[in-house]
């Protein structure tokens, strides 16, 4: 390690530090070249985490202005732990009384942050601690750096209270960032927000567990709708199947380019979030057991491919998407018609991901032409470079698919536990086919190997992955 070149090893501290926040103190007490490295590149103290409750308010002063110090202009990442914490209830200044310096630091290095992730018990005292380290100052004459925050997450560790499902609590926090353009928010209270403070809010992650009350339909349409910048959507949470005022209602996200839904009700709130300009789509069906469940799915989703259009009102369906992922929909007819017209019109797919879906006409499309009498006209999806199936019945399509397409990277997930007859049960076995060929990995390989009969040592069962093969 002595011998790599500094410019090698701050990279290599730049990495740790992204997994370990505390990493260039760690690495810097190793060796005086370790420390000379650390402190001589500003990228190795991109994220600063503070634990209030542990330790005194001058440790954390100490702490926060040697990162601020070493990070230079490079922007700062701040992670503040306050589940320790315990406000009067009543007081709404709690933060500032018992953290008086470290708020002023705060305050005046503001500007250097452009993330910042809080975790609280309660959404009062997280939002009490924006109020108080944005409060601005009549002597600041760098108010308008204080207001240049990019990226806040949120995650309260409490359960979330039951509540009106019409009731939307403001927290004017919000309106303090508005550059804000990342917004996540686990197990937090859904908040009302205007248009003005999401005007330029490019990223929404709403994450609940399945314990909390579920979301109104009407709430996320409203929020979503007042983000007209919004590119990347992920909601994972339950979703309240009361029906909308309107039902022909639906967001307007024209530059809606990623969407990831975990939720039930899937099928009626794709229809909703569902825009002509996606290129990544993953859809995990909580409720995926109920009958018909994938032929509803197919049906929304061959009417997306049909009816899509541009901003422009051109006629597109899905023809951006370059990535889909299926999950959690089991039963699907292996002959639906709704997914194999889906399949014959995604041409600038790229990537498959259908988890135990169990059509498997999507698969058989995948080998065959537009115009099978003209062998110059290539397969449907012309682009596609990656295909992932689980379930016992995909083997078998999967390998047809690999021999007529041999440029595909294709992944096969068993599922089901291996039983060896050591009676113990085993991980999943995973299969990978790389391009084609007799080597290592080769749908040749693997066709040679017998992994149900293969004998390990500790239990452990072979992957792709398990440099021993």
């Amino acid at each position: 390690m002595c011998s790599l070149p500094p410019e090698l090893l701050a990279e290599i501290f730049q990495y740790c530090s992204t997994y370990n926040a505390d990493a260039p103190l760690l690495l810097g007490s190793v060796s005086r070249q370790f420390r000379e490295v650390a402190h001589s590149h500003p990228s190795v103290w991109h994220k600063l985490r503070l634990r209030l409750g542990f330790g005194t308010e001058l440790a954390q002063i100490q702490k926060a202005g040697l990162w601020f110090k070493n990070c230079g202009a490079c922007p700062l990442n701040v992670l503040m732990n306050i589940t320790n914490t315990c406000p009067p209830t009543s007081d709404e200044e709690w933060f500032a009384h018992n953290y008086p310096f470290l708020v002023a630091f705060l305050r005046k290095n503001m500007h250097s942050i452009h993330a910042l992730t809080l975790q609280s018990d309660t959404e009062l005292k997280a939002h009490h601690l924006l109020d108080a380290i944005t409060a601005s100052s009549p002597l600041s004459s760098t108010e308008h750096e204080a207001l240049q925050l990019h990226s806040l997450h949120i995650q309260i560790t409490t359960d979330i209270p039951p509540m009106p499902s019409g009731w939307s609590p403001v927290f004017e926090s919000f309106s303090l960032f508005p550059q804000l353009d990342s917004l996540k928010l686990i197990n937090h209270i859904l908040p009302g927000l205007t248009p003005p403070n999401i005007l330029h809010l490019q990223n929404l992650s709403i994450v609940r567990p399945l314990t909390a009350p579920p979301l109104p339909s009407l709430k996320i349409l409203r929020m979503i709708s007042s983000a007209p910048s919004l590119t990347h959507l992920d909601i994972d949470s339950r979703i309240s199947g009361e029906p909308l005022p309107d039902l022909n209602s639906h967001a307007e996200l024209p530059a809606l380019k990623s969407l990831s839904l975990r939720i039930n009700n899937l099928p009626s709130i794709l229809k909703l979030l569902a825009s002509a300009s996606l290129e990544k789509l993953r859809l995990t069906d909580l409720d995926g057991r109920r009958p018909r469940a994938g032929e509803q799915l197919g049906s929304v989703m061959e009417n997306l491919t049909r009816e899509l259009r541009t901003k422009e009102g051109d006629l597109c369906g899905l023809n951006f998407l370059k990535s889909l992922e299926i999950a959690g929909i089991h039963g699907v007819e292996s002959t639906s018609a709704h997914w194999d017209w889906c399949i014959r019109h995604l041409p600038r797919l790229e990537s498959l991901t259908l988890n135990n879906l169990g059509c498997i006409n999507i698969v058989k499309a995948l080998t065959e032409t537009p115009d099978p009498l003209d062998s110059r006209v290539g397969f449907y999806c012309p682009m596609l470079s990656h295909v992932s199936l689980s379930g016992v019945d995909a083997l078998l399509l999967l390998q047809d698919l690999k021999m007529k397409r041999p440029s595909l990277r294709v992944e096969w997930d068993g599922g089901a536990p291996i039983m060896h007859q050591s009676g113990r049960d085993h991980p999943r076995t995973v299969l990978s086919y790389t391009a084609g060929g007799y080597g290592f990995a080769s749908l040749f390989d693997h066709e040679r190997r017998n992994v149900e009969n293969v004998w390990m040592k500790k239990g452990v069962s072979l992957s792709d992955e398990d440099s021993s093969w």
